[in-house]
């Protein structure tokens, strides 16, 4: 072998582990990359980031915010945002304290259970302006977020009761919290309420779990068993739509617009705007008008997109235009006087008249008090509902 064979030995030699060398390189810092996309996901100069309780691939309540997230980029594509995801209570101060070093203007920390964090944090980073959804407590450079989820609920008991054929709709639901009670009982008064003296009726499933398709299914089918002909859903999990489709029943979605899992099935979905108020928020940062409110939005009264909580754009082949008159004029109402979904009359589910025509319940009794079902609603809730008043009932006692 000749001397100049050698050296072209050497040199491909040398290139091909040079070459390897580069590939475990790289390798190396993908598996790093990989591991940490599994946390975060960064935007070089992002001014906007979230946090996350949960990851981003389930159907549950972090899903819900990162496609408002996406929305906000969508919108607002040169602010740039920042996500960290499935950080706990107790890992929070952390993951802020990092954030607002970082010069994020605005941090959404979207769960409750991280207020004692953001409260502490900020006190420390003046200039970075911190919201909370679904907190209790603001500061100078903290706000608050969250929607009056029930009166959405109300406004598709206006659709449910009208389109019941057999009378029974049937309600698939996580566990019996007061939230989800809360929002029970809304729909059950308005699909009462259009269907006044005739047999209609809201059954109600328990899942044990915001999330579980396999318990969803079971429950869906044993009402479409029962005669139910409407399904409404309390859960992330699109299968109760599936369930609706294969069995030629409506249904109505929660939480996102769930149409493409019930193409003819689906009237509507009850949904969270958070991307509307994301961009709403955002955009008055940078004007410098940002305030730190303890904003509980209102259904929508416009156009699907504008409200925190709205209704996905109906389809009209389940839901006639005629019928959107009466929910119509509930929202327009709610948002232009003191009426609300939940003013009285209120009977019990044994019938009892608990809260008469005109009134309202004090203080924040429906988000800390109500346990109990209202008149129409067949399942158990564990409350008790309260005395029995005088008072003005219902127009019409059938």
């Amino acid at each position: 072998m000749s001397a100049f064979d050698l050296r072209i030995r050497l040199f491909t030699f040398l290139i091909v582990v040079v070459w390897i060398a580069a590939g475990c390189s790289e390798s190396a810092d993908s598996n790093t990359e990989s591991a940490s996309s599994s946390e975060q996901e960064v935007v070089v100069d992002s001014q906007v980031a979230f946090i996350y309780p949960e990851n981003v691939e389930e159907y549950n309540w972090t899903y819900l915010h990162e496609i408002g997230r996406q929305y906000l980029d969508e919108k607002l594509p040169d602010v740039g945002t920042k996500f960290v995801a499935e950080v706990s209570a107790d890992g929070a101060e952390e993951v802020l304290r990092q954030l607002a070093d970082e010069g994020h203007k605005l941090i959404f920390a979207t769960a409750p259970e991280y207020s004692d964090a953001v409260l502490r944090v900020a006190k420390d980073f003046p200039d970075t302006k911190f919201e909370i959804a679904r907190g209790m407590e603001t500061a100078d450079n903290v706000g608050t977020y969250d929607g009056l989820m029930y009166q959405a609920f109300y406004v598709a008991g206006g659709y449910t009761g009208e389109m019941t054929v057999s009378g029974i709709i049937g309600m698939i639901a996580p566990e019996p919290t007061i939230e989800v009670i809360r929002h029970i009982n809304a729909i059950a008064q308005s699909s009462l309420l259009v269907r006044t003296c005739e047999d209609v009726s809201l059954h109600v499933r328990w899942t044990g779990s915001w999330n579980d398709p396999e318990a969803e299914r079971a429950a869906a089918l044993e009402l479409v068993e029962l005669g139910a002909d409407v399904l409404v859903q309390h859960v992330y999990s699109p299968e109760v739509q599936k369930v609706a489709e294969e069995k030629n029943v409506r249904s109505v979605g929660f939480g996102f617009d769930m149409r493409e899992f019930g193409p003819t099935a689906n009237m509507t979905s009850i949904v969270w705007q958070w991307g509307w108020y994301y961009v709403r928020q955002v955009e008055d940062l940078l004007e410098d008008k940002w305030k730190p409110k303890a904003y509980r939005g209102k259904v929508s009264t416009k156009n699907y997109g504008r409200g925190i909580i709205d209704m996905a754009p109906y389809d009209y082949d389940q839901i006639p235009h005629i019928m959107e008159a009466p929910p119509m004029k509930w929202r327009v109402t709610w948002n232009e006087t003191r009426k609300d979904a939940m003013d009285g009359p209120i009977y019990s589910q044994a019938g009892d008249l608990v809260l008469a025509k005109g009134d309202k319940f004090e203080g924040d009794y429906i988000y800390t008090d109500m346990d109990w079902f209202v008149k129409g609603i067949v399942g158990e809730a564990p409350g008790e509902p309260p005395e029995t008043v005088e008072g003005a009932g219902a127009d019409i006692r059938c």
